[in-house]
Parts: C-alpha cells; structure tokens; sequence
C-alpha cells in the first residue's frame, strides 16, 4: 500500500517538475535538459532545479515524502516478505 502511495507521489513531483522546467527554460535545450533531468533522476534533479531556478518548493517536498513513503512501504513488504522463508 505504501510502495504505490509513494510511487504516486513521485511520480506527481517529476510531472510537476517536467512543466515547471519547461515553462522556466531560456532555451529549448535547457528545456529538453531539465526535463529529462527530472523524469529520471527525483528527487535529486528536483533539489538541484530548486536552488539552481529557485521554483518548485512544493513538488520538491512532495518529492522527498514520496521517497520516503516508498521506502518505508518497501522495507515493510521485504520483513514480511523474508518472515515468510524457511
């Protein structure tokens, strides 16, 4: 339950930073960078974008509880998972 709570809310911060990098871009180029940047490297990408462009406080901490929803949500399901083994 955890894991997709988490992965929703990543998923919610890289869309947000997608837009907010291409609508904040110069160039077509910074456009296209930032957000490849962000789709594939939250919420890293998304720190960097916020104190590089200084926008984006919102989604960045949505981000970051996002990570550690899916973290938690990952080692729960991993001690019932190794509870289980013989």
């Amino acid at each position: 339950m955890f894991i997709s709570i988490g992965a929703l809310l990543m998923l919610i911060c890289a869309v947000w930073f997608i837009v907010l990098s291409i609508q904040m871009g110069q160039s077509t180029a910074e456009k296209v960078l930032w957000a490849i940047a962000n789709f594939l490297f939250q919420p890293l990408a998304g720190i960097i974008f916020f104190f590089v462009k200084k926008a984006g406080l919102v989604p960045m901490i949505l981000g970051i509880i996002g990570v550690i929803v899916y973290g938690y949500g990952f080692m729960t399901s991993m001690s019932q998972v190794m509870n289980q083994l013989p």
